[in-house]
């Protein structure tokens, strides 16, 4: 179990310093940077599904076919879904670091497991707890706060949230196949649609070997690399486990923009993120009751 839990702290360790490479690369533009991540991830997938997953992507493929043909349709479209969901949330994400500030894109994150709960509860009919809509409702409060701050921050904020949180809640009724070939499906999806778009996205093949070099090191280590470590981890961790260890992410983001990027905060912003971390804590009360009792 400890192996588990250093696993999943890992992935998300690893993931709250991304704004490092992803600074590196601040002199592209976001739609470049993403294609080339994504191309050079699908590259690291291929090798690893038909290096070392050949026999599952037949398991999976044999497990579609067994299903009726509308069946059929809902998964595949559901794939595709996520796919374009994750295509529009890195985009937004790599815009937000690089284009307006870090502290941004770690309210984002912050905002994440709220949004996608109350996605679960309009979409899936989950239900929420009391705690948990007092949790929403403060997490409104911190929102209107926040635009007071800057309209256009809280809209992308909003958007990298809510794209990711729909990725969440329809990847949970698209179950029972291997996460590492789904991904790899969607990543591939990712890819077309970002051809297609090539000449929107990109005005110019990058001739300097340096942003190659930090592109490979964005698609194996801060995409492969804790992907399967947060794979690894829910093998053993339940999901409620998983949901707090994922605040390690903007908590970083957050910290390197302040002592890194030397990124400022202001008072109404400060009053808006105490609200959030209220919300957080009353959101997460019951897991974190989980955790003690571990």
């Amino acid at each position: 179990m400890t192996r588990h839990y250093a696993a999943g702290i890992s992935a998300f360790v690893i993931w709250g310093f991304f704004s490092i490479p992803l600074r590196a690369l601040k002199a592209y533009p976001a739609g470049e940077i993403l294609y080339f991540r994504i191309l050079f991830s699908l590259f690291v997938l291929a090798v690893i599904l038909f290096g070392f997953k050949r026999g599952q992507i037949r398991k999976d493929f044999a497990h579609l076919k067994s299903f009726s043909p509308s069946r059929q349709r809902m998964i595949i479209t559901l794939t595709l879904a996520g796919g374009l969901l994750l295509t529009v949330n890195w985009l937004t994400f790599i815009y937000i670091v690089n284009t307006i500030n870090i502290k941004t894109a770690s309210f984002s994150y912050l905002l994440c497991p709220v949004v996608t709960a109350v996605s679960g509860y309009l979409l899936l009919k989950e239900k929420l707890t009391l705690l948990q809509w007092i949790a929403v409702f403060l997490c409104g409060i911190s929102c209107i706060l926040m635009g007071l701050h800057s309209a256009p921050e809280l809209g992308y904020s909003f958007l990298t949230a809510s794209t990711y949180a729909l990725f969440l809640v329809s990847q949970r009724k698209n179950q029972g196949f291997d996460r590492i070939f789904i991904l790899g499906i969607q990543v591939l999806f990712s890819f077309i649609v970002l051809s297609v778009l090539q000449p929107f996205l990109i005005h110019r093949i990058p001739p300097e070997p340096h942003f190659y070099s930090v592109i490979l090191v964005i698609a194996v280590v801060f995409t492969v690399i804790p992907l399967f470590l947060n794979l690894f981890a829910l093998n053993r961790i339940n999901s409620a486990t998983i949901g707090i260890l994922m605040y390690i992410n903007p908590i970083l983001n957050f910290v390197m923009a302040l002592l890194v990027f030397g990124e400022t905060v202001g008072i109404i912003q400060i009053i808006g993120y105490c609200i959030i971390a209220a919300a957080l804590v009353l959101f997460n009360y019951p897991n974190f009751i989980k955790l003690r009792d571990v």
